[in-house]
């Protein structure tokens, strides 16, 4: 216990002290808050122009299209004034069909204005609409609902219906959505937000670790641990200071964040009409968040570690992790791609996947019911798996940490701890 200690002391101080590790976190902090700030400022600075609608009506009026009306019916003169109040930054104009196709070559030459058309077709209104480019213009959806209902309106009328019912018949039927369980849309910003975090931190932190023992191996510091120390209580000691330290770079990470957002933000505030919700955020959720964190962390460290001790130069581990990275992106992303379903059968297979688990867990519980079961399931083959992974990374971190030269293969390390088995057994 003693010299995990050690290791454990020497690797959060020497890492905790770098201008690297500084540095990163104050620039980290700096990008948390600024990224809060920022969209609160322009968030301000669109209600203020809002709340100013003389200086908003006479910038809006220079910048006002026209929108041509030709009908060829006669059913729809008194929709006019009704459209227009649907059409907020465009001009109503009537004309006559005579001029159609002069304003068709008009729209498609300039691009400065729009034309409504309609006509009858088997005796049923039809309604056409100019512009230069789709996506430009009013809105076609909000077009036909006005000209539809003026049309329902004219036949009801036409055949004596009351008022009241005529009303009742254009009603929009609304439905309300009420949830009943875990799962809200609005948390799947905030899950996401999650697995991102969880993603970053224990792929640079587990970089820190290989990173760590590399600059060891440089400096031959690692020479000196190893005749005092056992290579298992380095690896282990090294894994948990980085993790550590890790732990408190991300709770102060994230205690900015939370500070920040409440402090700047409105409780209303939405992303593209999303409300946040935070509703996920149990005491038990955070508790899993944090044990997910330190296990996918020490999963992940583990065998950066082995990674970092295949090298005898620092500048040799970004060539080495290669593998590990592509691994770790794989994991990541297929844990991404369950966000939209939570429960579907990709998001469970996820939960149980130790590589994968670290990610998936955290975000489904944000944003659905996971049952315990499933979580006693993933934490416990989670476990299982850094013990087979940690015996086998002792091992092989015993033998490559002192070796120096060419960078050593997973394959020839491997080679090597089987002939010195059989060697050790005779």
């Amino acid at each position: 216990m003693k010299e995990f200690l050690e290791v454990f002391k020497y690797t959060f101080k020497e890492n905790a002290r770098k201008k690297s590790f500084i540095i990163s976190t104050v620039l980290i902090l700096v990008i948390v808050v600024a990224a809060m700030i920022i969209p609160a400022a322009i968030s301000n600075s669109k209600t203020a122009d809002n709340d100013n609608p003389k200086e908003q009506t006479q910038t809006d009026s220079k910048n006002i299209k026209t929108v041509y009306f030709v009908d060829k019916t006669g059913i729809f003169e008194q929709g006019i004034n009704e459209l227009q109040q649907q059409m907020s930054g465009f001009k109503l104009e009537k004309v006559t069909s005579d001029k159609e196709e002069s304003l068709k070559a008009q729209i498609k030459d300039k691009g400065e204005s729009y034309m409504i058309v309609i006509s009858l077709k088997d005796n049923i209104p039809s309604v056409e609409y100019f512009t230069k480019q789709y996506g430009s213009g009013p809105d076609p959806d909000m077009i036909s609902k006005v000209f539809k209902n003026i049309y329902v309106t004219t036949m009801l009328k036409g055949e004596n219906v009351p008022e009241d019912v005529v009303t009742k018949t254009l009603a929009d039927l609304n439905v309300n959505v009420n949830e009943l369980g875990n799962s809200k849309i609005g948390g799947f910003i905030s899950s996401i937000f999650i697995v991102i975090i969880l993603f970053f931190a224990i792929y640079f932190y587990g970089y820190g670790v290989s990173m760590s023992v590399a600059s060891e191996k440089t400096s031959r510091v690692m020479e000196l641990l190893v005749t005092s120390v056992k290579p298992s209580r380095i690896i282990i000691g090294k894994t948990a200071g980085m993790g550590a330290l890790g732990l408190i770079q991300l709770a102060l990470i994230i205690g900015v964040g939370v500070l920040t957002y409440s402090t700047v933000f409105p409780s209303d505030f939405t992303i593209s009409g999303m409300k946040l919700d935070f509703s996920g955020f149990t005491p038990f959720t955070l508790a899993m968040v944090i044990i997910y964190f330190i296990l996918g962390y020490t999963l992940y460290a583990l065998m950066y570690a082995v990674v970092g001790a295949t090298v005898s130069k620092a500048e040799d581990v970004n060539s080495a992790m290669m593998p590990m990275s592509f691994i770790a992106l794989i994991a990541f992303y297929f844990s991404y791609g369950t966000f939209a379903v939570p429960n579907s059968t990709a998001a469970k297979v996820a939960s149980i996947i130790p590589l994968t688990s670290p990610f998936s867990i955290p975000s489904r519980l944000v944003t659905a019911d996971v049952p315990l079961w499933q979580i006693g399931l993933s934490l416990g083959i989670l476990l299982i798996t850094i013990v087979f992974v940690g015996m086998i990374s002792v091992k092989l971190y015993s033998y490559a940490v002192l070796h120096y030269g060419d960078r050593l293969k997973i394959g020839k390390l491997l080679q090597f701890s089987k002939e010195n088995k059989a060697v050790n057994v005779k």
